[in-house]
């Protein structure tokens, strides 16, 4: 008997202890931090973000030509905000002030959301080339080459004219070919026939993932998508496709700005680590700030009115070079001196445009 009991209190107390233990690891796991990336805030809603393998799944869309040849693109902005809503694209209201530019294409649009361009051509088939100046300054390249250009008549914008002309953000992934061409459901796709920064493209599936690329706004980590630029050089850094008639819509308005660092730390370990200098080097990305985003706004724009920063020898000589996640903190940089342009003088447009959508923001 006396030993029955005592098993009793032995085992009771056991599962007490157990119990006590169990809801201390519940309570310990939910005020602790989870450390897995994620996306905590995603604006471009038609899109599945896997930080895996740092891609993004958006649809992918097959129009043509008037002309008659076959156009493969992607949707990522729009300027009217019911249609952005219905089709899960970023409001980009600013893209309307593009909509009578020389370089914004024209298109129709039926029911079904067919599209019918009337202009525009990309050639995949270049090879992109990119080679780093002299160190330690690897900055200009030496060498920067596409690997796709857009003839005269090519600029991601589209406006369609049947529709309130309302205007999109229609990069176009591949031209004048068939389905069987570009299936690369499985990876490796051929970059003779896509845009470079596609990871997978299923035509039989109508999707495509497409490569992410880092930066920061407001203080927080960004990615983004890189589809365009209207240098040859901006295209070769972002592996994205030379459009130099996009050039006119720095003149629209219809632009955000983006702040790239030159001489930002090096050192593939380094947390401080930014800039094209260690991008060209093979350290990692460049690490770019996107100047005034916070949030989807009527200001907001893909198209990024590119500003180069560089630390200054004196900047450099007392260790003041960090990493900036700010926009706000390039422009009291500035201000003070401790950044400037490359030819001199405060931070100032370098004339170079790209065309890169937010896709969202993450916990990092």
């Amino acid at each position: 008997m006396k030993s029955s009991k005592l098993l009793g209190r032995y085992v009771c107390g056991l599962v007490m202890a157990l119990s006590v233990s169990f809801l201390l690891m519940k309570a310990s796991s939910a005020v602790e931090p989870s450390t897995e990336k994620r996306i905590t805030k995603l604006f471009l809603t038609s899109g599945q973000v896997d930080l895996a393998r740092e891609v993004v799944r958006l649809p992918l869309y097959r129009g043509r030509l008037s002309s008659g040849e076959t156009v493969w693109f992607v949707l990522t902005d729009v300027s009217d905000f019911a249609t952005s809503r219905k089709m899960g694209l970023t409001w980009a209201p600013s893209l309307s002030k593009a909509k009578d530019l020389a370089s914004t294409r024209v298109a129709e649009m039926d029911e079904s959301n067919n599209f019918t361009f009337k202009s525009g051509r990309v050639n995949f088939s270049p090879v992109q080339t990119l080679t780093a100046g002299e160190t330690p300054n690897f900055f200009p390249p030496r060498l920067a080459r596409a690997g796709s250009v857009g003839d005269a008549h090519y600029s991601p914008l589209v406006r369609v004219a049947n529709r309130d002309d309302i205007v999109f953000n229609a990069p176009m992934i591949a031209f004048n070919v068939g389905p069987e061409k570009i299936s690369f459901c499985g990876g490796n796709p051929d970059y003779s026939v896509v845009t470079d920064s596609v990871a997978n493209i299923c035509p039989d599936n109508g999707t495509v993932d497409l490569k992410l690329r880092f930066g920061f706004a407001d203080g927080k980590h960004l990615r983004y998508l890189s589809f365009d630029a209207n240098s040859e050089e901006s295209a070769a850094l972002e592996a994205s496709t030379f459009a130099p008639a996009e050039s006119d819509i720095l003149q629209s308005g219809a632009t955000e700005i983006i702040y790239t660092i030159v001489n930002g730390r090096t050192g593939q370990n380094d947390p401080e680590r930014q800039g094209l200098n260690s991008a060209l080097s093979g350290e990692g990305p460049s690490l770019d700030i996107l100047a005034n985003f916070k949030e989807i706004s009527a200001g907001y724009s893909p198209m990024w009115d590119v500003q180069l920063a560089e630390w200054t020898k004196e900047a450099i000589e007392k260790n003041q070079r960090k990493l900036i996640t700010d926009g706000d903190d390039v422009t009291a940089k500035s201000d003070t001196g401790l950044l400037v342009s490359p030819g001199g003088g405060p931070v100032r447009s370098t004339g170079n445009l790209v065309n890169c959508p937010v896709v969202g923001f993450t916990n990092e």
